[in-house]
């Protein structure tokens, strides 16, 4: 099974915290669908195996109109073998998720939205410079539920510092009485090059605060637990077994391919990305250049990536394979920093696998580069 993900590069607005690629003018939105569409026509080599999940990501993809979205989506199934499950998958604005649009994006196929609602209260929302309000935010998944969707992520960010922790706590019981089934709960980061980053430089805005984010996420986390959901990625959270699937390979180091400006794809120890340059990729395109870059995954990356991305879900590393497949014996190569961890309750291993505890998570990062390959 593979995936393909399409990158939509257009916003109407830039949101403060943002460093993702995109474009707030959609003057050259035609064009962009049909540079697209030329790129998995070229592409549809690449992939051999079943098609199980597509993805529309950026950007705001509920920019597009069904039309646009449409013909994307008949490339694919015109040019790729696909799975009748497959997950298709769209991020939306709650101020797209009209019910007039919400009708069209099932009809085009889709059958799983992820919803930007980021928090339901007007003052966070202005802070991050979203373009929608907190009525949109509700109105928006319950929409969706009307329309007929039963896969619904929505993205909730914590950490805000002008966010009192009594409205975090808000925003959980209200998220967990909405008709969804997943959430993507993210601690606010400050990017370079990002608005957020020139306003805490400048003493606009405040800057961050760890300890806050740590009690945020901790109460997210038994809010979760005791609403009967599970966390199987690190940001990720559901229903018993209601995994965004697409999301759940990348983890999973399953093969796909990105298209559009700044995508990436991965398979058969390669990685590449395409130029994050909408007129610049458009251009390339129109004239049969080159528009990526790539490269050849050495052993230690692929180890590395193995212990990374598995530490992050509820599967965890799997050591057997380590050993087997690339010959990296992590429990007898990094055995003291590893029984620390034990010691720290940061870790466990059992049946074969190394996963992070609940303490852990906070920590996830620091302690996966403690156990990489070193070449």
């Amino acid at each position: 099974m593979a995936g393909i993900y399409v990158h939509v590069p257009f916003c109407r607005k830039a949101c403060h915290y943002c460093d993702f690629h995109f474009s707030t003018s959609l003057a050259k939105r035609t064009e962009m669908v049909d540079a697209i569409c030329k790129e998995l026509l070229d592409r549809k080599a690449e992939i051999t195996e079943e098609i199980e999940t597509i993805y529309f990501g950026g950007g705001t993809p509920s920019v597009l109109n069904v039309a646009e979205l449409q013909d994307i989506i008949s490339q694919i199934q015109k040019h790729y073998s696909l799975s009748d499950s497959i997950e298709v998958t769209l991020e939306a604005n709650p101020d797209d998720c009209s019910m007039i649009n919400l009708d069209m994006w099932k009809s085009a196929g889709v059958n799983r939205l992820s919803i930007g609602v980021q928090s339901f209260r007007q003052e966070d929302l202005e802070w991050m410079n979203r373009s929608h309000n907190s009525l949109q935010a509700v109105e928006a998944i319950e929409n969706a539920h009307k329309a007929g969707f039963e896969a619904i992520n929505l993205d909730l960010i914590y950490g805000i510092p002008s966010m009192p922790t009594a409205t975090w706590h808000q925003n959980v019981a209200l998220a967990l009485d909405l008709p969804i089934d997943h959430i993507s709960a993210y601690s606010l980061t400050v990017e370079p090059g990002t608005a957020l980053n020139h306003f805490i430089n400048n003493k606009k805005y405040p800057a961050l605060k760890d300890e806050k984010a740590a009690e945020e996420l901790e109460y997210f986390q038994q809010a979760i637990e005791d609403k009967g959901w599970e966390q199987y990625e690190i940001s990720n959270y559901c229903k018993p077994n209601a995994y965004a699937v697409h999301n759940t390979n990348y983890w999973r180091q399953k093969p796909y391919i990105g298209v559009g400006p700044s995508a990436h794809s991965y398979g058969n120890g390669t990685r590449r990305w395409n130029i994050a340059n909408n007129a610049k990729y458009l251009k390339a395109i129109g004239e049969g250049q080159p528009f990526w870059e790539q490269e050849e995954l050495t052993v230690s990356d692929q180890v590395n990536e193995r212990i990374m991305l598995g530490l992050r879900t509820k599967w965890g590393v799997d050591l057997v394979e380590l050993q087997t497949v690339y010959g990296y014996a992590l429990l007898e190569i990094y055995k003291e920093e590893i029984n620390a961890f034990l010691s720290s309750k940061h870790v466990k291993v059992t049946e074969g696998r190394l996963y992070l505890t609940k303490a852990g998570i906070m920590l996830g990062d620091h302690i996966a580069s403690e156990l990489f390959m070193v070449e």
